[in-house]
């Protein structure tokens, strides 16, 4: 059965669904606003760079170049050929995706834990800023958190069904199923934590447990080339462990679009891992005989992952988008189950002070550039009003091109770009045959690319500064920096006698 809280209502169904009505027309509004105004992410262009392929160059450049699974490039394929469109108009399908999370958080926690913590629940993935964000971009990860929270619904819906409607929710179940895997690999880590709870359940989820075998097969044809992707795939830059790098994470993921200062206190680095644990294990232990266990149990498989296997399962703060639902959910039991107990005003308030919290750092990553990914209409804007024809330009991400080869002050330029140490000496070996020509240097996530500044000190050592541009960011992987160098100056003549 599924567990519910007790059975006082401090709202009723039809408050509920009311409720969860402002809860999308306010997360719309924040995932719609000036949606096609920003330039593009580097990963929305390298998703539409891969995607205009030919189908089978596609499939070759995933395996060899990406680690994600096919799926959504061959979307995005089919859906640039038979749609065409500006490509930042696509993003309303990402949005739209951001907006059915709201819906299938609301219908699993309203399964489980009745209409009030169905009704925060929503609320809370409403205003989230991190999915925020990401709904905001075109790019998988906005599908694979919609899908998976749908993969929840419609599992505690079959599980409580029966009859013609149990058959369609199965074929629904199967369908999701099988593409989850195939769009974002953190899928079948969800399907795994739902085949064990189905297991738990076997006769009332016996569909479920053949919807996540078809999803099996089908994913069969695709072993080999993740075997292929798997060596570079997770690569850090240091070994995960339990650390401050996990606390970073956490805090990007599940507190994104917060002040600096905020977490400035001496222990301030893992307050939301802290705040995060604890919200997890309270639910957990209030809906120990629900599906939230199982559900959020994919978390600590994504940390525990990184640690034991050495790959990254859980330190970028986008890989963790797929827990923000259930963990919302666990807050709106948390604060259903203080309702029901007669603590309504400390609910109220504890909601409250929570609403306020996301309501305001999700207006800091839709309205502050400061929150937001990098502006790379600035950027041009910039270098086309100082370029001359000559210039050459260096980017220290070769992803970058992508995004401003097309742009006005680019177009027409040498363009070096730079990923991996090989490509070092063939640029210093260019920048040393043309010392007459200045040279526009854009650098962004350095740390990566080249953390020792190498080209950037090479240039230094020998040219002045002309221009000098830093765009600083909430988070160092934003920051955009732009210099121009000048030429080399001649050396004096000297008097022979």
């Amino acid at each position: 059965m599924i567990a519910r809280v007790p059975n006082h209502k401090p709202v009723g169904e039809d408050v509920s669904r009311l409720g969860l009505l402002l809860a999308v027309v306010i997360g719309a509004a924040l995932r719609f606003w000036n949606l096609t105004l920003a330039s593009q992410h580097t990963d929305e262009a390298f998703t539409f760079a891969l995607s205009a392929l030919p189908v089978p160059a596609l499939l070759h450049n995933v395996v060899i170049h990406d680690f994600h699974p096919p799926l959504f490039y061959l979307f995005t394929h089919y859906l640039m050929a038979w749609f065409p469109k500006p490509q930042w108009d696509y993003r309303y399908i990402t949005s739209l995706f951001g907006c059915l999370t709201i819906v299938a958080t609301w219908g699993a926690a309203r399964r489980m834990f009745g209409p009030l913590a169905a009704t925060i629940a929503a609320a809370c993935v409403a205003l989230t800023p991190a999915l925020v964000q990401h709904d905001r971009m075109y790019r998988m990860y906005a599908v694979t958190v919609a899908l998976c929270t749908l993969s929840w619904w419609l599992l505690l819906e079959i599980e409580q069904t029966t009859g013609r409607r149990r058959i369609v929710l199965a074929t629904m179940y199967a369908i999701v199923a099988v593409a989850l895997p195939l769009i974002d690999y953190f899928g079948i880590l969800m399907l795994a934590a739902q085949g064990l709870y189905a297991l738990t359940r076997r006769r009332a989820l016996s569909p479920v447990l053949l919807g996540i075998g078809l999803a099996a097969i089908a994913f069969v044809p695709w072993i080999g080339a993740l075997r292929e992707q798997l060596p570079l795939a997770g690569v850090t830059l240091s070994r995960p462990a339990l650390d401050i790098g996990l606390a970073n994470s956490i805090a990007g993921a599940f507190a994104a679009g917060t002040p600096t200062h905020w977490f400035g206190w001496p222990g301030g680095a893992v307050a939301a891992l802290l705040a995060v644990t604890v919200v997890a294990v309270a639910g957990a232990w209030l809906g120990l005989r629900s599906a939230l266990p199982f559900w959020l149990s994919v978390l600590a498989i994504q940390i525990a992952g990184s640690v034991l296997i050495g790959k990254n399962l859980a330190y970028f703060p986008r890989y963790l988008l797929v827990d923000i639902p259930p963990m919302c959910i666990a807050v709106g039991l948390e604060l259903s189950t203080l309702a029901a107990a007669r603590f309504r005003f400390a609910a109220a308030a504890l909601g409250a002070a929570l609403l306020a919290f996301f309501g305001f750092t999700a207006s800091n990553v839709v309205f502050d550039p400061y929150y937001q990914f990098p502006d790379w209409y600035a950027v041009n804007a910039l270098m086309l009003a100082h370029e001359k024809p000559a210039d050459a330009i260096v980017l220290d991400a070769a992803y970058e091109s992508l995004v401003v080869r097309n742009y006005t002050a680019f177009r027409g330029h040498t363009t070096l770009t730079f990923m991996n140490p090989g490509d070092f000496d063939p640029i210093l070996s260019w920048i040393a045959r043309h010392p007459s020509r200045r040279i526009w240097y854009l650098e962004h996530q350095n740390f990566y690319w080249d953390a020792q500044r190498r080209i950037a000190s090479s240039l230094g050592m020998t040219r002045r500064t002309l221009v000098s541009k830093q765009w600083q960011h909430r988070l160092a992987v934003d920051d955009v920096s732009v210099t121009l160098f000048d030429k080399v100056p001649e050396l004096p003549m000297t008097r022979v006698r």
